[in-house]
């Protein structure tokens, strides 16, 4: 083999000169190798941000259907994950109508958040609808559903057409559109990342891609020292 040797053309002087160079391409290729997940892959960088309730806090908000199997895959790992939620985060569930189907259910959900029992009523609306096989579909078979919780099916009726529940429906719905969603589940995190099971590739590795772009927006928000 033969030795290596300086010319005229590869000098000391221009190894030096172009050691910066090579130096920042290392490290540009070090930092993309050390990124756990990737953004087109893993999730996507929405074109548009949302706005986001406070702004101190990295947000973190769930659309889902009750009647989305997916939905009901991905329910016992998030709820695991939202009983350790961190510190400086802020979980919001959604339910949009994207379709005139869906309605009863968002409307379902509202009602569920009003009485301060939604999680109880959440969880057993997913197992009547996915475990015992009861598509409730309409507000008839749902106000009998919440017989279970202490509520009349008058109330429920009255719930359901009242002017903070319809509120409610409407503003779901407009957001979904406004992050142009057209399924479920769908995870925003902080106004900015779009993370779904397809791009996450399950329930487990979505919550670490959750958690990744958790920890990425609260490196943001830190204060320059």
């Amino acid at each position: 083999m033969k030795p290596f040797l300086f010319t005229k053309h590869f000098s000391i002087a221009k190894l030096l000169r172009t050691l910066p160079i090579l130096l920042l391409c290392w490290m540009a290729t070090s930092a993309w190798a050390d990124e756990p997940f990737k953004a087109g892959e893993d999730y996507r960088v929405l074109d548009q941000p949302g706005a986001t309730e406070n702004p101190s806090t990295v947000e973190v908000r769930e659309f889902f259907w009750f009647g989305c199997p997916h939905c009901f895959e991905l329910e016992p790992t998030l709820r695991i994950w939202q009983k350790n939620l961190p510190a400086g985060v802020t979980f919001i569930r959604t339910a949009p109508a994207l379709n005139d189907g869906w309605k009863p259910h968002a409307h379902a959900f509202y009602i569920a958040e009003s009485t301060g029992n939604g999680e109880e009523i959440s969880e057993a609306l997913f197992d009547t609808m996915h475990v015992k096989k009861q598509f409730l579909k309409t507000e008839d078979e749902l106000a009998k559903f919440f017989t279970r919780f202490g509520m009349s099916e008058k109330e429920f009726h009255e719930k359901y057409n009242s002017f903070a529940i319809r509120t409610n429906v409407n503003k779901a719905r407009n957001l979904a559109m406004s992050y142009k969603l057209t399924g479920v589940p769908a995870i925003i995190v902080n106004g900015k990342y779009f993370v779904d099971m397809g791009t996450a590739k399950g329930p487990d590795r979505l919550i670490q891609v959750v958690n990744y772009l958790i920890a990425k927006e609260k490196a943001a928000l830190k204060p320059a020292a």
